[in-house]
């Protein structure tokens, strides 16, 4: 790095280090707030699910007809009180006023039907739009399911036929991937997303600040006359931008680590084995977060430079962000195993390498070219903005 590039640098490292925004924004948010929150979450998520699953709920039968085979089957399960309706109107207002949460409706001609081996026609009545009637909705299903099997299995015996007469086919799927390649393909489908907007948004403070803001200060023409070239002045801000964003891309990927470490006992009951990424596959996703940060900051500085103030350059931000998001969000429907042309758009080739990086579909061809072709859109918006930077119509617009 060249002498006076490395002044402008760390001067304006100094400076941008000594706001508390880009702080707590770059650093405290992914490595702390974001960690506490997405650990909050799962924690109060698995205490909730537990709860469902456990909780005694008031459910009710309203019969027009006997149903006792039904009906035992249904009271005999203790995670429910189950109270008698005489009315189908009385059953609905008592789910309405929440003095039971799902009524089970028997007709008139369910029990003859079930006699005679036919399918009796069951209604549940429930409030969709009220979560405890639904959970309530949900575990009656789950009931009559069961019932559904028992009494299939009785009918069978009845008729001396085997269990397999109602399954022609025997399904056995057997999945080959070890249960820390589900986890990672699991934390491929977000963490992408959340990195890219790290490393797009980090720097963005920053690269209003140190272009936009030293124009409303009137301070860019101090710097202008200083010995720096344009060109080293454009690069020690862009460094500047880029250690920014790149530090805040490693902290949101920090950040989700120590978020999933949290919840680790709620991975270990979903997938039965913990969440960990090796060193390779981190070292692999910081290297190729690198063209992006570059990618981002020079784009970025595009916009400051071109502003005359920060309040306008938020104004022209909106570019930017699609620019960015659509590609973030795309990478929510291509799988890893993306065509080899997607290696050369910008941004998405970045989310599927993390993604191939974190569902063990490695493809070093593929990595090579995001690579190749992330670190060359970066070097052309970083001629670009130099560009820019040589012209005093955009320097000093009025």
């Amino acid at each position: 790095m060249p002498s006076l590039t490395k002044v402008i640098f760390l001067k304006e490292l100094r400076e941008t280090l000594r706001d508390k925004r880009v702080i707590l924004g770059v650093v405290v948010s992914p490595l702390l707030l974001t960690p506490a929150l997405m650990g909050a979450v799962m924690f109060f998520a698995s205490k909730k699910a537990v709860e469902q699953q456990t909780a005694t709920l008031e459910v009710g039968i309203y019969q027009e007809a006997a149903f006792p085979e039904l009906t035992d089957y249904i009271e005999k399960n203790e995670g429910l009180t189950v109270s008698p309706f005489d009315t189908r109107e009385a059953a609905i207002e008592a789910i309405q006023t929440f003095q039971t949460r799902a009524v089970i409706a028997i007709p008139l001609e369910a029990r003859i039907t079930f006699q005679a081996n036919g399918s009796a026609p069951i209604e549940i009545i429930y409030d969709q739009a009220n979560e405890n009637s639904g959970n309530a909705h949900n575990r009656l299903q789950g009931i009559l399911r069961e019932f559904n099997q028992e009494q299939t299995k009785l009918r069978l015996i009845s008729s001396n036929l085997d269990e397999s007469f109602i399954k022609p086919t025997e399904i056995k799927s057997t999945s080959i991937a070890e249960n820390s390649a589900v986890v990672g393909f699991v934390l491929s489908m977000f963490l992408p997303y959340i990195v890219i907007m790290g490393a797009a948004f980090g720097g963005l403070n920053t690269a209003f600040d140190l272009c936009a803001g030293e124009k409303e200060r009137g301070t860019m023409e101090t710097l202008l006359v200083s010995p720096a070239s344009r060109y080293e002045i454009v690069k020690g801000k862009l460094y500047t931008i880029f250690i920014v964003s790149l530090i805040s891309a490693i902290c949101s990927i920090l950040g989700i680590l120590i978020a999933m470490a949290f919840g680790d006992q709620i991975i270990q009951t979903i997938f039965g084995e913990s969440m960990s990424i090796s060193y390779l596959n981190l070292l692999a996703l910081v290297i190729i977060v690198v063209p992006l940060a570059l990618l981002s900051s020079a784009a970025l500085l595009i916009v400051s430079t071109f502003a005359r103030n920060p309040k306008e350059a938020q104004a022209y931000i909106f570019p930017f962000i699609a620019i960015f998001l659509f590609p973030a969000a795309l990478s929510f429907v291509l799988g890893a195993e993306s065509p080899i042309y997607t290696a050369l758009i910008p941004v998405l080739n970045i989310a599927i390498s993390m993604k191939q990086l974190l569902g063990n579909a490695f493809d070093l061809s593929y990595f090579s070219i995001a690579l190749a072709t992330s670190l060359a859109y970066a070097w052309l918006t970083i001629r670009l903005v130099s560009h820019l930077f040589q012209r005093e119509t955009i320097l000093f617009r009025s």
